[in-house]
């Protein structure tokens, strides 16, 4: 995953909207608003795996609830397996070792959803393009939405890695900049950008700054 440096000296995901990008952004309005293509489980649309939202995240719902933003929900699983559908994971790399044909995405069940989740990725690639978006803001650890963090290998396993989901390395490979719903220091700037008089939160962190993927990608995170 490509990388630059935040303000702390982290490596921040290079996918991620620099606060420079941010700053370059028109002031938007009810007529002109920030479009964001966002995963239709983080908007409230039941498409996760067995039929639900995959939880509620209120700084979420009030970013997407505002007469300034115009959110378009996608659900790159749902478009080509359906609710509910079995789970899947990647095997072999990640999102774009998939699109490259060196990785393949199997459900729980063992079918090969591969060829489904590219067609997904695909979908939504074509609905931002379609929609002109500035942004993608994806559910984090889906093999497909997944844009800090995935599951390596099977989910029942419980071991993570550094890396993209399907859909979401098809948008960063297309140049779309992406956050997730645990990338909090960005998010907040965003909603700074959106609103003068919020102040952005000195304490927010994004998902790559946080002790427990410090501490779980030690390795990775100081080479």
């Amino acid at each position: 995953m490509d990388v630059n440096s935040d303000s702390c000296g982290a490596r921040a995901p290079a996918h991620l909207p620099s606060p420079e990008l941010i700053g370059r952004w028109p002031q938007f309005t009810p007529a002109n608003p920030l479009k964001v293509l966002i995963s239709g489980c983080l908007a409230g649309l039941k498409v996760g795996v067995d039929g639900t939202t995959n939880g509620d995240h209120p700084h979420i719902r009030a970013l997407i609830s505002r007469p300034d933003v115009s959110a378009i929900p996608f659900c790159p699983e749902a478009f080509s397996f359906g609710v509910p559908r079995p789970t899947p994971d990647i095997a072999g790399g990640d999102g774009r070792d998939v699109l490259d044909g060196r990785a393949r995405v199997f459900a729980d069940t063992g079918e090969d959803f591969t060829q489904g989740m590219i067609a997904g990725a695909e979908a939504m690639l074509a609905t931002a393009r379609a929609n002109a978006v500035h942004l993608a803001l994806l559910m984090d650890i889906s093999a497909a939405c997944g844009s800090q963090v995935i599951y390596l290998g099977p989910r029942s396993e419980r071991r993570y890695q550094i890396g993209y989901g399907v859909a979401a390395a098809l948008l960063a490979r297309e140049g779309i900049t992406i956050t997730s719903q645990r990338d909090y220091k960005t998010l907040d700037r965003i909603l700074a950008h959106l609103d003068p008089s919020h102040t952005p939160l000195p304490e927010a962190k994004d998902h790559h700054e946080i002790d427990w993927y410090r501490d779980y990608f030690r390795q990775s995170v100081h080479d």
